[in-house]
């Protein structure tokens, strides 16, 4: 099935139990990890469901089977629990690999086993190619219909159970964050999670080398190949996208993190520039440099 689907697939709640059992007990077998996780005279009715998060994460692959005991993967072993940032980044890494996104490739059914995380990777690469000064803070008469009048195919989101799955996994996931009127597509987590490589050694990159290598590590961005299909499964997106400019939500993000001091912009009239656009497609910013503050390195 797919990660939005909760019923099927589990829970994030689940997920971040399982990962903290194995860091504080070590490998155990799915029926004891269970058993500490998810016990039955405290959850009752819920065991299925917990062993079918495990299930998903093992195919995504947070946990391994080794001996008979689950172990965690070696993308998350080493995180400290109390991380849970870092977790964050790593779950956002293992969830866009390629390798856990075949149905973009596919024929778009999401109710293929096959799916892995495709339908969760497909749904952050349209929202974060919406206006996100505007996007709808509901489903229905919502997101619903802004996927049907872009005529998406396949849709993002089939029902308001995977809009549901969607918010809790795209906000732990750093492609937007919720507040009191909905979700908004900014995904400056999930940029500031990609800078150390982005920048490699570099203190400075020109935004055209930024921007390539900020879509080669984070795939549903601008230029990113994830992005790249959602757009040529859009018959009438809200703004054509160009070479030239930054779309709303990947300016807004850049924006926040120079805001943070993260990153400053640079606009050096002699150097190649793109735009930043806000609300509506209108010119907020130009840049032609990004520099990786040093507070912020790793």
């Amino acid at each position: 099935m797919s990660i939005m689907n909760r019923p099927s697939d589990g829970l994030l709640s689940t997920l971040l139990a399982l990962w903290r059992g194995l860091c504080a007990y070590g490998p155990r077998s799915e029926e004891e990890l269970l058993r500490l996780v998810v016990p039955a005279t405290v959850v009752s009715g819920r065991q299925d469901l917990a062993a079918k998060t495990l299930s998903r994460w093992k195919q995504l692959g947070i946990f391994v089977e080794r001996d008979g005991d689950i172990h965690l993967s070696e993308a998350i072993a080493a995180i400290d629990p109390d991380k849970l940032d870092a977790c964050r980044a790593a779950v956002l890494r293992l969830v866009l690999l390629p390798s856990n996104n075949p149905e973009f490739d596919g024929d778009g059914d999401s109710a293929l086993e096959k799916s892995k995380a495709s339908d969760c990777t497909r749904a952050m690469a349209w929202v974060l190619a919406q206006d996100p000064y505007s996007f709808p803070s509901k489903y229905k008469d919502g997101a619903e219909t802004l996927q049907d009048d872009q005529g998406v195919s396949p849709r993002p989101f089939v029902n308001d159970t995977r809009w549901a799955g969607f918010l809790e996994w795209a906000t732990f996931l750093g492609a937007g964050f919720r507040t009191r009127v909905g979700f908004v597509p900014v995904p400056w987590f999930a940029v500031q999670t990609t800078l150390a490589t982005v920048f490699g050694e570099a203190r400075v990159l020109a935004q055209m080398e930024f921007f390539e290598r900020l879509a080669e590590s984070l795939p549903i961005v601008d230029g990113g190949s994830f992005r790249l299909q959602i757009a040529s499964q859009t018959a009438r997106p809200w703004r054509a996208e160009s070479g030239a400019d930054i779309s709303p939500s990947l300016s807004a993000a850049v924006l926040t993190l120079e805001a943070s001091g993260v990153l400053r912009l640079q606009e050096r009239s002699d150097a190649p520039q793109r735009m930043l656009l806000g609300a509506g497609g209108r010119l907020l910013h130009r840049v032609s440099h990004i520099e990786r503050l040093e507070a912020a390195r790793d």
